[in-house]
């Protein structure tokens, strides 16, 4: 069955790109293992759970539902249809669920709890969805008894994606088991996406008779084990039985998150900050949602509840995002910054070593704040008075490697198209898009050719509330406003510089321009961290791809200071060649210039991908300047996390100064670069701004 409602090509690559973003994210677990990690016992102790397990295997013989062989209605036969086939599931559930109400009436005291799901196979059913494009269909899904949009019964031909409580999808060749996983992976992925309220997903898959139980989380993937569920019933009979009675909680729904209707009858979503409830107005930004195993940052504009859960006051900003569960909330890195920045105006720094403050007599730690967000909540979210944490792989967890399909995926993400959202730029420009990147290294020297990779580091869900509403980057058109939020930009990193942090994600999508009165934000702070020792190669590899810095990508110093040729001071390293000793490969320090070398990319970003219509008025052949520029972004963003050689040059050229004399060397970017400029100039040249970091800062920087 298919997901995402694309055409057929569309389809392969949205897989092909799930794929390629779950790999390296996925374990492989024993079954009993499965139900002890990821399936809470429904009933008090694991005892009476298996005596409930047996009740309803001895059950199932007696109607000779099963036999000891296998269950006949869903045994392969030939000429008979895979959706034929498999439809014997949902009679065989629904026997599962009438079998355990007989249990529990025999009972005194131990009653099971209330049915929330039950299985059906509609494989030719699509799930209705929110996000624009969308929609699913899977060979069976455990539907919710109550529906999530409105309450009521849920109507099994025409089922909402929220309703789904857990997918499966079926096949009747066990060669087809890499086609089942990217099927399955490709539902989850859209439930996730589709639905703010999914905290992770529980699914199953069937190959002929061999059978999978699957965990997707934020955090990891895990996979059981294959097994013959003819032959080895009570794993199967176990699984129906957690899905048919479990909570909402065990399904993977998050109960401080509502699903309402506005006055327009549109979807909104009511989320639970500490004591105070927020309902969205609309949704910002969610294109990091898309992917399973990430930080899955969603951005909503947002108004106060009050007891009545009617909306006041102004419009703010919630982020529900997923971060490491080590890593410091942004409250907790904009405190730092603002107390190592007021340390510093006790110790005094000559106004040629700050950047100019817009308000005269300001010290260093107040001018700073306007380059930051105005942080009203930052909260870890409670489920069941517990951090809502994901769940950590167990220790007898083993890497697990998808089976190779006949044709190879691409290796490049493809655009993902729609969403919630009020500008179809919102998920950044075409190419690298604002797809991140995020891993922590292995313990070997990582290089380009060596990439790092992240374990199964667990993740802790949070909400900040933001008191101001921006527009990132991405959707900035007006030329000026977007060189003065840059310029802007400078200075609010030079803050950071000395207050002694690196930011080490900028991009389009962390840098907001706050329209009502035309200033630059710095947001995601969460990867930011104090420029010492902790900043070598033994902290994750993140950012946006297209906006990282040339050595972060290589996780090599290209620009040596000495060694380049006669009449140059730096020279490029190539990573192939030996020139350098063992030990300084493999060394490698992020510092301040990566983060401007950042500030730059996204410039060069907006140049390329935003050309006013004004300007192609009088020049002449604009199809196939059209076609240069396109060929020059694909060069430069090319969406790889280690980057590439023409990234690599085009540093070089600008180090040597000769920035514009590369791109005039093309000739048919020439006429379109000239306008440009002089827009530029119009509002002052970024290159004006504090651009050398090297002759300042309370630390040495190393380069």
């Amino acid at each position: 069955m298919g997901t995402l409602g694309a055409d057929a090509h569309g389809l392969d690559d949205q897989r092909a790109a799930l794929r390629a973003s779950t790999t390296g994210h996925t374990v492989q677990v024993p079954v009993d293992t499965y139900f002890s990690t990821y399936q809470s016992n429904i009933l008090p102790s694991a005892r009476e759970t298996e005596e409930l397990i047996s009740w309803v295997q001895d059950g199932l013989k007696k109607t000779k539902t099963l036999n000891t062989k296998s269950w006949p209605t869903t045994r392969i036969r030939r000429q008979v249809t895979e959706d034929d086939t498999y439809q014997g599931l949902e009679p065989i559930a629904e026997e599962i669920h009438g079998l355990c109400l007989a249990w529990n009436e025999k009972q005194n005291t131990i009653k099971l709890p209330k049915r929330t799901t039950r299985l059906i196979c509609r494989p030719r059913h699509e799930t209705a969805s929110e996000v624009r494009g969308g929609s699913m269909k899977t060979d069976a899904r455990f539907i919710l008894m109550e529906s999530r949009d409105g309450g009521g019964e849920v109507d099994d031909k025409k089922v909402k994606t929220c309703d789904v409580g857990g997918p499966m999808e079926a096949k009747l060749d066990v060669d087809d088991r890499g086609t089942n996983e990217d099927q399955i992976v490709g539902a989850v992925s859209h439930i996730l996406y589709n639905d703010p309220s999914r905290r992770f997903v529980l699914a199953f898959t069937v190959e002929a008779n061999m059978m999978r139980f699957w965990y997707f989380s934020r955090s990891h993937i895990a996979v059981t084990a294959e097994f013959d569920y003819h032959a080895n019933p009570r794993d199967f009979i176990r699984f129906i039985i957690f899905m048919t009675f479990s909570s909402l909680e065990g399904l993977g729904y998050d109960p401080t998150v509502v699903r309402v209707r506005d006055d327009n009858k549109d979807v909104q979503y009511q989320f639970t900050v500490g004591d105070k409830k927020y309902q969205t107005v609309r949704c910002i930004d969610e294109s990091s949602a898309l992917d399973i195993v990430t930080r899955a940052t969603r951005v909503w504009a947002v108004r106060e509840l009050d007891a009545n859960d009617q909306p006041f006051g102004e419009t703010k900003v919630l982020k529900d995002v997923w971060l490491y569960i080590d890593a410091k909330s942004e409250q907790t890195i904009q405190k730092e910054i603002f107390a190592a920045l007021e340390e510093l105006d006790k110790i005094g720094v000559s106004p040629e070593e700050r950047p100019p403050t817009s308000v005269a007599g300001a010290t260093m730690a107040d001018d700073a704040k306007q380059y930051f967000m105005t942080i009203v909540e930052d909260i870890a979210v409670q489920v069941n008075d517990q951090d809502d944490t994901t769940l950590a792989p167990p220790r007898n967890a083993v890497e697990f490697r998808y089976t190779p399909l006949p044709t190879p995926p691409p290796a490049k993400f493809p655009t993902v198209a729609g969403g919630r959202h009020t500008k179809d730029n919102a998920l950044g420009p075409v190419g690298t898009g604002g797809k991140k990147a995020s891993g922590k290294p292995k313990p070997v020297a990582p290089s380009a050719k060596n990439p790092v990779v992240y374990p199964h580091t667990q993740r802790t869900h949070r909400r900040i509330v933001f008191a101001e509403e921006c527009q990132s980057l991405y959707t900035v058109d007006d030329y000026g406003d977007f060189t003065l939020g840059l310029a802007q930009l400078v200075y609010g990193l030079d803050y950071m510089r000395l207050a002694g942090f690196i930011h080490r994600d900028i991009s389009p999508g962390n840098c907001l321009l706050y329209m009502k009165d035309r200033h630059i934000k710095i947001s995601d702070l969460e990867y930011a961290r104090r420029y010492d020792s902790q900043c070598q190669s033994a902290l994750p590899l993140t950012g946006t791809p297209g906006f990282m810095a040339v050595e972060y990508q290589a996780l090599k110093h290209h620009f040596l200071e000495g060694s380049g040729a006669p009449g140059k001071k730096y020279s490029v390293r190539d990573p192939n060649e030996d020139e350098i000793e063992a030990e300084q490969q493999e060394w490698f320090q992020f510092n301040f210039l990566h983060d401007l070398e950042s500030v730059l990319w996204i410039l060069l970003s907006h140049l390329l991908t935003t050309v006013p219509d004004c300007l192609h008025a009088g020049i002449e052949g604009i199809v196939e300047r059209h076609t240069a520029v396109l060929k020059l972004y694909n060069d430069l963003f090319d969406g790889s996390l280690t980057g590439s050689a023409e990234r690599r040059d085009f540093i070089w050229d600008i180090k040597e100064k000769r920035m514009t004399g590369f791109l005039k060397a093309k000739r048919v970017l020439a006429a379109l670069y000239d306008k440009l400029l002089h827009g530029s100039r119009s509002y002052g040249s970024i290159c004006r701004c504090r651009a050398d970091f090297s002759a300042l800062g309370p630390r040495p920087l190393q380069t």
